[in-house]
């Protein structure tokens, strides 16, 4: 291999002493330059303009080892060379450097082995020196480049060697500070902690201290009333009712605070991707008995999937549902919607209720403000769903609708920045034309449409976003509803005033809505009824109840949608064509 020493080497053209107080004078400056820098891009930043500058070069790169590669991190030349490249450290000149840990002069690449001239060939370079940064132990290197053939001076060598030991300095510097930033992250996130886990305390302390204590005192003096003192019957059934009562509230206030405790953890664990309609649906079926006893409806469109806990999702949910059910005395219709933002994506929960008053809209979520006195009311409910939004990232807020509280009903919003599922390619071309179907089950009787969902959906473990209706007029309003897409309508033929039959010729008389699947449901394997299904051009007939195998049928038979094996159930899918 040929030697090649970096001394001695002829002076710049002009004067020696004058070019190199004014190369010190600049590299002074860019001393300064780099001792503010406080990360990698402000060091490269400084180094790739610092490098030519000082020497004059034709161009100049900033060069990091990265494990057994090179990495061409920046460069600053006349025309490119290889920045954003790796090259093996065998292979580059820059890696000789830093293995070696000196300096290299080459007045002419095509006459040194250390170089691989046939990446050198497309640019303009015919000579170069090369630094190495730290010269214990290097880091990287820094490269001068002329287009012409030339041996740089001592001085000019030695100035780019300050230049490098300086960066060595800046970098370890950088690192130190990135550590020290990420340390003062980590305790600020633990002041953050240890505020939210004293801000749990004080709901603990307040519920040992007073919201516990009401129900326990109820139920003291109301035993006791009962042990000492013969009591009616009927006074004695109140005794027992108010003991009840008092007994479900202390469950309810120890459940909620247990709820609010357990949000202390920074850590979100066991995420996994959630469908929210298939969360509504656990919700419909926890809240059943006071869904029906309040006359409550729950409607919703398609809905998105999340990475997030399951039980986080569930519980953020049926809380704002619950709340909904409880704050009106009649009944109210529930719904359920998301939609995409300039912020992201955001939900909601909305009620056609009595709203709440905008002097109150930002306290409902403090602990224990409760707006309606009742004893199946923690007023912790809403203070959980703010922490367990926050845990993701997001915010929630309440807003009325045009009766200010007067009627207008509520609707709470929120956005969960950190379960927003990545956006991956699909592996297969046709998966790309793949989204999940939205269902529509149209049925007047509430046993049917559980029966149906629970046949069809649940027990099958078959996803996809689905909605019901009560009546055809409903379920007209839902399709009809400017950017509502369903796919599938599973619609019972007897229903009172509009039935089955008259809403499929509407939907077919309709332009917007006659490419919609319909498939009729009825408990009668009358011929005449089927026939008339085929007539107006229902994609199939369901006898009820329901058998997941003849849908199944039903669906392979339609080019639009397809049915997806997945490892913990099915998927259904619309297709584009």
């Amino acid at each position: 291999m040929k030697q090649i020493s970096a001394l001695p080497l002829t002076a710049p053209p002009a004067s020696t002493e004058s070019w190199y107080l004014s190369a010190m004078e600049r590299l002074v400056a860019f001393v300064q330059d780099l001792s503010h820098a406080r990360d990698l891009d402000a060091v490269t930043a400084v180094v790739r303009d610092a490098a030519r500058n000082l020497t004059g070069a034709d161009g100049a790169t900033f060069v990091l080892r990265d494990g057994d590669n090179c990495y061409y991190a920046e460069e600053n030349a006349i025309a490119p060379l290889w920045k954003g490249l790796r090259f093996p450290m065998s292979q580059c000149v820059s890696g000789w450097v830093m293995v070696n840990a000196q300096s290299v002069v080459i007045e002419d690449i095509y006459d040194d082995p250390r170089v691989p001239v046939e990446a050198y060939r497309p640019t303009f370079v015919k000579s170069m020196a090369m630094v190495p940064i730290r010269r214990t132990s290097p880091i990287g290197a820094i490269g001068n480049y002329w287009s012409t053939h030339r041996l740089p001076s001592a001085e000019e060598l030695a100035v780019l060697q300050a230049l490098a030991d300086t960066t060595s300095v800046a970098l370890e510097n950088a690192e130190l500070y990135t550590r020290l930033q990420g340390m003062i992250r980590r305790l600020q996130d633990q002041q953050v902690r240890i505020g939210e886990q004293h801000a749990s305390l004080g709901i603990f302390t307040r519920a040992l201290a007073h919201d516990l204590r009401e129900p326990v005192r109820t139920l003291v003096s109301f035993s006791e009333m009962l042990q000492e003192e013969p009591q009616d019957q009927e006074t004695q059934a109140t005794y027992l009712r108010f003991i009840t009562d008092s007994a479900a509230r202390m469950g309810t206030l120890i459940d909620s605070v247990a709820h609010y405790t357990r949000l202390d953890s920074p850590e979100i664990s066991a995420c996994s991707l959630c469908l929210l309609s298939d969360v509504v649906a656990e919700i419909r079926q926890n809240l059943a008995r006071i869904i029906a006893e309040r006359g409550t409806t729950i409607v919703h469109g398609p809905l998105p999937s999340l990475v997030a806990d399951p039980v986080h999702l569930r519980q953020l949910l049926q809380n704002l549902v619950s709340n909904a059910i409880l704050h009106n005395d009649g009944p109210v219709t529930i719904s359920i919607a998301s939609k995409r933002t300039a912020e992201g994506l955001l939900l909601s929960v909305s009620d056609d209720g009595i709203g709440i008053p905008a002097s109150q809209s930002e306290q409902v979520f403090e602990p224990f403000r409760r707006l309606v006195h009742r004893n199946d009311a923690s007023g912790l409910g809403l203070a959980i769903c703010r922490r367990i939004v926050s845990l993701y990232g997001g915010t929630i807020r309440c807003e009325n609708g045009e009766g200010g509280g007067g009627g207008g009903g509520a609707t709470f919003s929120f956005s969960l920045p950190g379960a927003e599922p990545p956006e991956t390619p699909a592996a297969e071309a046709e998966n790309d034309s793949l989204a999940m179907a939205n269902v529509l089950i149209v049925d007047d009787r509430e046993a049917d449409l559980e029966m149906t969902e629970i046949a069809l959906f649940r027990r099958p473990k078959l996803r996809c976003n689905l909605q019901s209706a009560r009546d055809g007029r409903e379920a007209h309003r839902l399709l009809t509803t400017p950017g509502a897409l369903v796919d599938l309508v599973l619609l019972d033929i007897n229903m009172p005033d509009v039935d089955g039959f008259r809403l499929l010729e509407e939907i077919r008389n309709d332009d917007a809505l006659r490419d919609i699947l319909v498939v009729m449901c009825s408990g009668s394997d009358y011929e005449p009824d089927r026939k008339r299904s085929a007539a107006l051009g229902a994609a199939g007939y369901l006898l009820k109840p329901p058998r997941f195998s003849n849908f199944r049928d039903i669906v392979a038979e339609q080019p639009c949608l397809r049915l997806l094996d997945e490892s913990n159930g099915m998927c259904l899918m619309r297709r584009s064509l």
